[in-house]
């Protein structure tokens, strides 16, 4: 259908089959053989594409990204829909003036690539993957692109983390012990006595109180859509102490900082592992964690329940 050539020191042009004034000449802008041949090829598919009459219609980004987000929005989620929304503004602010057809594998690749430059995790890269892949999905139901620009693209390998360890009981005593800031020792010490996650827990008001019991929805699960209501019995020491609204959410991290150059290791959420780890050392069947923890699914419990090896020894010793 085509063909590419090249003089000495020009970049390739393209030339389409007959006799001028048909055959069309285009420079390609490259010298690079190998992009030139790519380029040959997306541009002959074009013309088979017209004169079958499925050309696909030259529009701006803009255009399928505000009709996709609006959908989005109107049928998903407001912080899943919020995701996707913040995930394609990245892309549509690096190339603002695109439109449908500079939508390339080539293109998406190059953006994943500096992604990376830009220091995010594998994990987000995979994510920014997912959610520009269905917009591409949805564009070709909408007649905007003729394939998937993401098909054969290469994703990055997930790097595997080193799972929560829970913290001993001797080392919750000791962060409670050795806390130089009141409302850090409160504040731990509603992580491990409910169990709550660190933003819920910060944030309580005497309206999540019910009687002798704490009641309220995780954000986590709330946004997720597990299980309802949480309720956890109040613990004697939380009833003597003040534990309303004891932290502002963008101050955790610096608790969470402290706790580390305490205990040298874990994090905030290690306190919840402990708090199930050591509610069924203590005697709580799994149903009675999975309930505390607000978790829908057993082998979500599973994750946050340590085997204390230790304590194993005088069962080991009794055979």
């Amino acid at each position: 259908m085509s063909r590419i050539y090249k003089r000495d020191g020009s970049p390739y042009w393209w030339y389409t089959a007959g006799t001028d004034p048909v055959r069309i000449k285009r420079s390609m802008k490259t010298r690079d053989r190998k992009v030139a041949v790519r380029i040959q090829s997306k541009w002959d598919t074009e013309i088979a594409l017209k004169g079958a009459g499925l050309e696909v219609a030259t529009v701006n980004i803009q255009i399928p990204f505000k009709m996709y987000t609006d959908i989005i929005a109107q049928n998903k989620k407001r912080k899943q829909s919020s995701c996707i929304r913040s995930t394609l503004n990245m892309f549509i602010r690096k190339y603002p003036d695109i439109t449908n057809k500079h939508i390339t594998s080539l293109l998406l690749q190059d953006y994943f690539s500096e992604r990376k430059l830009e220091g995010k995790s594998p994990k987000t890269i995979n994510e920014d993957h997912k959610i520009i892949h269905n917009w591409c999905v949805w564009m070709i139901a909408m007649g905007y692109l003729t394939h998937d620009p993401t098909a054969n693209l290469i994703r990055p390998t997930l790097i595997k983390t080193r799972p929560r360890q829970a913290y001993t009981r001797a080392e919750i005593k000791k962060a409670l012990n050795e806390a130089w800031l009141d409302h850090d020792r409160i504040f731990w010490n509603i992580l491990y006595k409910t169990g709550l996650r660190a933003v819920d827990a910060c944030t309580l008001t005497p309206d999540d109180i019910n009687g002798s019991f704490i009641q309220l929805n995780q954000n986590k699960v709330e946004r997720y859509n597990n299980a309802g209501t949480v309720v956890i019995p109040l613990h004697k020491d939380l009833q003597r102490m003040d534990i309303f609204n004891v932290m502002n959410p963008g101050s955790i991290g610096n608790s969470r900082e402290r706790l580390k150059k305490i205990l040298g290791h874990g994090d905030l959420h290690s306190i919840r592992h402990s708090f199930a780890s050591h509610l069924e050392e203590l005697g709580a069947s799994r149903w009675d964690t999975k309930c505390l923890l607000g978790h829908k699914a057993n082998d979500i419990t599973a994750q946050y329940v340590k085997v204390n090896v230790s304590r194993l020894r005088q069962y080991i010793d009794s055979l």
